[in-house]
């Protein structure tokens, strides 16, 4: 197992596998399992800090959408916040026999001076990357360092690969409730048990009760992921199907056919942090071939 640090990036490696992590936006860009990609990257992403990168798990902080309310404190904000287009700096590595980790750190004094001024609260982030033999464990503490209270959103938004969009399903969302933002941000409540993908698709399924959500890659159950969330409520599920990828600038046309993103956050209400308080969520992929 190793950490090596390069100026743009952190690459994790153990038992065969390995992470990549850059500084911008602490974004997970890669893992690969004995030699199989399992996080999508388009390859028309930017990965040089002059835009979000397109792909692996970008971090949304503080606010997930543009906020409807325009008193909320977040409103001036961009879409999925300042996490995602800010340099993190590496705090420190951890390995033992089973697992290789990093921390990395971002605080109000590290935005730029342009998204301070729309969202001038005082905090830091700490985003640990965990890396083990076939499991992916990212963790993100909130802390609120500023003398009055905050809100705030988080989500955690994991491109997963996919060899084929039509052979997907999703485990684990049937009877929640979602707003479903294709379509005028209706309400519903999921009646299907395996959720496919086959349009436009971007729902976000509210108070998620169950422990694990599933990605299945195979028709036959056999290959994917098992999503285990720690104190993220809701679950986002998207794929930008055919229109909406040809309008993308950083993602190929035939890209939405590779990927599907599942997400877990907190982001149909808002936290209030409390000064010198802590907020912790995270989540644990495990894959199986």
């Amino acid at each position: 197992m190793s950490v090596k640090v390069l100026n743009d990036k952190v690459i994790l490696e153990h038992a065969g596998s390995s992470v990549e992590i850059y500084y911008y936006g602490a974004t997970v860009t890669s893992w690969n399992y004995r030699g199989k990609e399992l996080i999508f990257l388009s390859k028309k992403s930017f990965l040089d800090g002059t835009k979000a990168i397109r792909g692996g798990i970008p971090i949304v902080f503080p606010q997930f959408s543009k906020a409807s309310d325009p008193s909320a404190e977040t409103a001036a904000l961009p879409q999925h916040g300042i996490a995602r287009i800010s340099n993190f700096e590496l705090l420190e590595d951890l390995t033992d026999s089973e697992s290789v980790s990093i921390k990395l750190g971002l605080s109000d004094s590290q935005i730029s001076e342009s998204l301070r001024k729309f969202w001038p609260k005082k905090f830091k982030l700490i985003y640990t990357v965990t890396l083990k033999d076939g499991a992916l464990k990212t963790d993100l503490t909130v802390k609120n360092e500023d003398s009055t209270p905050f809100d705030f959103q988080a989500l955690l938004h994991v491109y997963y690969s996919v060899p084929d969009i039509s052979k997907l399903s999703v485990e684990g969302l049937i009877n929640v409730s979602y707003i479903d933002k294709v379509n005028k941000f209706a309400k519903g409540i999921e009646n299907d048990q395996f959720v496919k993908i086959t349009q436009p698709t971007d729902r976000i399924y509210l108070d998620v009760p169950t422990e694990t959500i599933k990605i299945h890659l195979s028709e036959d159950f056999k290959e994917g992921f098992t999503l285990q969330r720690n104190n993220l409520k809701d679950t986002v599920v998207w794929n930008p199907w055919i229109e909406t990828a040809k309008s993308l600038t950083d993602f190929d046309d035939d890209e939405y056919k590779q990927m599907v993103c599942v997400e877990p956050g907190h982001v149909s209400d808002y936290v209030n942090l409390k000064p010198g308080e802590s907020w912790e969520c995270g989540q644990i992929i495990e894959y199986k071939p």
